[in-house]
């Protein structure tokens, strides 16, 4: 057995040395495979492939990403169709080195950061066509914690999908009680907070089928008012800020259209949380970030955390009028809560954040990557 990590971003090479050497100690060979450079070894002109089906749906996934941001927005459909072309033939190319470079290093694991990205797309191509076995690591779920899952990360990671299966994990764990932040004295008494997403992340351009962006969301809350007229509750949403969209329109468009939505540029959004009568999110982190707090949760796209019991669900525009009347009163199982925490703390988690990892933390993380590796087979 080798593990071979993979970084296409500094901070992950710099934290996957660390975890490498933590490996090597405990007498497991690894190594760690940095993107750049690796065309230098010629050998992978010969291992450029033919068609290739999982490479083009990388490459359609990537021109999705794109299509949804600021700039994407209003390229031609020329432009897109030359776009497709030039990252075919990069992928192809891409496939070849990094194939090339992974026979090198005889690995039989791979472990690389997030996996929904072009690159990282590539790659696991590449390793899947030598028949070595894929591991993503990811921020954790939890504050202060981990992620590292053999299936991968989100909607797409190995947190089970049965609510008997957390009734049974129940216990009286309990996550760190975190103090709740003052309320904004602009509130409305009573809301549902909605936090926007990135454009541009895979959450949205992968596991959203019905909402393509921030956009479409706000425009199924529209529609959702024009239905429901005063039964609608006060919706109060917040933009990402890690999104360079331009909502300065949108706003207006609220501002003139709605009495009930209302959008925020700025402001702690964990206050924004624990101050809400519910939070309906596409599948933002934020879902379970109100699940800790025990605030109602309505999941509008694919998330790991959408189980009956536990969250409603709106996947499309008929159910979210509906879930809209009905989330506030909402009566979550607290048995299938208290399992499903105590099941992403105890043994879903790794302790720790990576950004900080202190010698407990690379221990944690080695142990738990070698139980998954066990697991792989």
């Amino acid at each position: 057995m080798k593990i071979a990590f993979f970084a296409a971003r500094r901070i992950h090479q710099q934290y996957f040395d660390r975890l490498c050497h933590s490996l090597q100690v405990q007498d497991t060979d690894a190594c760690v495979i940095w993107h750049k450079s690796l065309w230098l070894d010629l050998r992978w002109l010969t291992q450029i492939p033919g068609s290739h089906a999982e490479l083009a749906q990388v490459v359609d996934d990537h021109l999705c990403e794109k299509k949804n941001s600021r700039k994407g927005r209003s390229r031609s459909a020329g432009y897109w169709r030359n776009f497709r072309r030039v990252k075919l033939a990069e992928a192809h190319l891409l496939f070849a080195i990094y194939r090339q470079s992974l026979k090198n290093s005889k690995a039989s694991h791979m472990v690389l950061w997030n996996g929904l990205k072009f690159r990282q797309g590539v790659v696991i191509a590449a390793a899947e066509s030598l028949g070595i076995k894929v591991l993503v690591m990811e921020n954790g779920l939890l504050p202060g914690m981990t992620t590292l899952d053999r299936q991968g990360v989100n909607f797409l990671n190995s947190v089970p999908r049965d609510p008997a299966f957390f009734i049974a994990q129940s216990d009286n764990s309990n996550l760190p009680h975190e103090p709740v932040p003052e309320r904004p004295d602009d509130l409305p008494q009573h809301y549902i907070f909605v936090p926007f997403q990135v454009n541009t992340d895979s959450q949205v351009v992968l596991f959203s089928p019905w909402l393509q962006d921030m956009f479409a969301l706000t425009e199924a809350l529209l529609t959702a008012e024009k239905k429901l007229g005063e039964k609608m509750p006060c919706v109060v949403l917040k933009t990402h800020p890690a999104c360079d969209q331009d909502y300065s329109e949108l706003a207006q468009q609220l501002t003139a259209k709605s009495r009930k939505i209302q959008l925020r540029t700025s402001g702690d959004t964990r206050a924004l949380i624990a101050h809400a009568d519910a939070v309906a999110t596409i599948n933002s982190t934020v879902g379970v970030e109100a699940i800790i707090a025990n605030i109602n949760t309505l999941v509008l796209g694919q998330a790991f955390y959408n189980l009956p019991g536990l969250t409603l669900s709106a996947q499309s525009q008929d159910e979210l009028e509906l879930q809209l009347l009905q989330l506030a009163h909402f009566s979550p199982n607290p048995t299938i809560r208290q399992g499903f925490l105590s099941y992403l703390k105890n043994h879903y988690q790794i302790p720790g954040r990576w950004q900080d990892a202190d010698d407990a933390h690379l221990q944690a993380a080695c142990a738990h990557l070698l139980r998954e590796v066990k697991a792989l087979g």
